[in-house]
């Protein structure tokens, strides 16, 4: 059996891809520590970083703060809102930049994230030859993404490990008129 326990692994966690895949998907939200435990396993976790937004009102504070208690990094931008209305908040740049700047620390990069977008990314670590693992659920995954994944971990298969029980859901406290920003 091959020996794993020596490979660097660098995890990447598009926040907001995985948030609406499992809402939209399931009506949950994802436990990113237990995605994180299970792409790395035996391996040497060399950081594991969540990329996502920071809304003004900063509802998200006590997400971020449980991801930071369980290892996970957190770089956040902030939630930038157009005259328009459109909001956006996308870190498919950052998150390549990161990788990039890593690729000679790592020997496997995971991808937490079904974006399409992350393709080319994958083509690049392949290049370099780093192993390119993709996590994320099936049901919203580019296929160009898994084309280029030489590993696939389809957290679908296995709920009610990667999605937080319903009873753990944070509820917004009663009285208030502010609207949660579940993450």
């Amino acid at each position: 059996m091959l020996d794993t326990s020596n490979r660097r692994v660098g995890v990447f966690i598009d926040v907001q891809n995985m948030y609406y895949s499992a809402r939209n998907l399931f009506g949950r939200k994802v436990n990113y520590p237990a995605i994180v435990e299970q792409v790395v396993g035996n391996q040497k976790l060399i950081r594991a970083i969540a990329y996502s937004v920071a809304t003004e009102a900063g509802d998200e504070t006590a997400f971020f703060d449980a991801l930071e208690k369980n290892g996970i990094e957190v770089i956040a931008k902030e939630l930038i809102e157009y005259d328009s209305g459109i909001k956006k908040g996308n870190w498919d740049v950052g998150i390549a930049i990161d990788i990039v700047r890593m690729i000679d620390m790592l020997d496997v990069v995971v991808m937490v994230s079904g974006d399409g977008d992350f393709a080319p990314l994958g083509d690049y670590v392949r290049s370099k030859g780093r192993i390119f693992h993709v996590a994320s659920f099936k049901e919203s995954t580019s296929s160009e993404l898994l084309d280029t994944a030489d590993i696939y971990t389809n957290l679908s298969a296995n709920k009610p490990i990667y999605l937080i029980p319903e009873a753990q859901a944070v509820r917004p406290a009663k009285n208030k008129t502010k609207t949660a920003l579940k993450i």
